[in-house]
């Protein structure tokens, strides 16, 4: 997702990437001492820069198909505002002051610009965050392509006429799509404590047994809907046996899956100790199962939600007015989601540069109160509900008082 200042950095690295390609060598077509401004095209024309390619953002139109989609780190039964998708329309106008080939110039440096975008069509996260660091745009889910746009007549004259400036060769392209998140709280409910008798919901048992090696589910310990570090988990499926065996675990914030030894093994289920390099989150397990004589088969992967711990003593009292910091365990890597559930109030941590395991909350919209609290990184919240018991309930310990 993106911050207020993602429009600024897309249009800072546009212009960083047009006037790359203007800059390649004179003998490769470049054109050196080009300025790259974005002003409206009434001033652009007199900007006092001899030559000039001016970036002009001319509109910024909300893109439906994405305007209703909530924020990625919702879990079911939960609602927040959706980000604000955008897309970006710019008018790409060459200006050249004086001399003997205006035309022809300006025709060079506007077939230079459109070949640089046609061979980059995508701005990549590293140009996001290299060129606009200000801006946490790249880290947003959808990719920022940019495509060519089609204008009329009636559209190239309104546009001009509006700026009463005589009309120069310009092309016109669009960006698509800028997420900005909303700063507003979204409403987290306590979760359910039973769902039936037992506490179990509806099974789907399959009929048709497959020959291939098949993983159905990843089990954490004490009926738990996520597991913890140092936890044991068992892994169940079907024809799961062979001479050696890897539980390989992934993440989106790794750059490679993280073997490990598992503890027990048979052909329907595999344990294993939760490893203490995982970050929380949304955590994929598959085995990788190797039969004397034969190459490794991996099988499929299942999911396996990784719950931070909360290792900060509580229950605590804070003032609203001073915020309140939370340590935990395994720490928040950058480009994860942190939040504080005080009950049905989900507050963002404020924002952090590095791996760290203490986290800042400012309060200021939370009334005062008692409040059952979770930590929630990535989609995934911290265990307040004792499950060794029946019926299950909540962790009482789990206690923030707002004064």
């Amino acid at each position: 997702m993106s911050d207020a200042r993602a429009i600024e950095a897309v249009t800072q690295t546009l212009r960083w990437l047009i006037g790359a390609g203007l800059g390649r060598p004179t003998n490769q077509g470049g054109v050196q001492g080009v300025h790259i401004g974005a002003a409206p095209p009434d001033q652009a024309q007199n900007s006092g820069h001899p030559v000039e390619l001016n970036l002009f953002l001319y509109q910024a139109a909300v893109d439906g198909s994405l305007r209703n989609q909530p924020p990625r780190t919702l879990v079911p039964g939960e609602s927040g505002e959706p980000p604000l998708p955008l897309v970006l329309h710019y008018l790409l106008t060459p200006y050249i002051k004086g001399g003997d080939d205006v035309d022809v110039t300006a025709h060079h440096l506007l077939g230079l610009a459109v070949q640089t975008l046609n061979d980059h069509p995508v701005l990549t996260r590293t140009e996001l965050a290299d060129i606009a660091p200000y801006s946490n745009v790249a880290d947003q889910v959808e990719r920022i392509r940019i495509s060519w746009q089609q204008l009329e007549e009636k559209d190239i004259f309104s546009l001009w006429s509006i700026f009463s400036s005589p009309y120069r060769l310009s092309v016109a392209f669009e960006v698509r799509a800028v997420l900005i998140d909303s700063r507003r709280d979204s409403r987290t409910p306590l979760p359910v404590l039973t769902r039936g008798v037992n506490d179990r919901g509806p099974e789907a048992n399959a009929n048709v047994d497959s020959p291939f090696p098949e993983l159905s589910a990843a089990i954490p310990p004490n009926a738990q809907p996520s597991a913890r570090i140092g936890d044991t988990v068992t892994l169940r499926g079907a024809n799961l046996g062979a001479s050696a065996v890897r539980v390989l675990l992934d993440h989106p914030q790794l750059t490679a899956p993280i073997p490990v030894t598992p503890s027990s093994t048979s052909s329907t289920e595999v344990t294993f100790t939760v490893p203490n390099t995982l970050p929380a989150g949304a955590v994929s397990v598959a085995l990788g199962l190797t039969a004397t004589g034969l190459p490794e088969t991996l099988t499929n992967a299942v999911a396996l939600p990784l719950a931070p711990k909360i290792t900060t003593s509580l229950p605590i009292s804070v003032a609203g007015t001073a915020g309140i910091t939370i340590t935990c365990d395994p720490p928040v890597r950058p480009g994860q989601q942190a939040q504080l559930l005080l009950a049905e109030h989900g507050v963002a941590a404020q924002p952090f540069a590095a791996a760290t395991g203490s986290l800042t909350f400012a309060l200021i919209n939370v009334p005062p109160g008692a409040y059952l609290t979770r930590l929630r990184i990535d989609g995934v919240d911290s265990q307040l509900v004792d499950r060794t018991v029946t019926p299950p309930v909540f962790d009482r310990t789990q206690l923030v008082t707002v004064t």
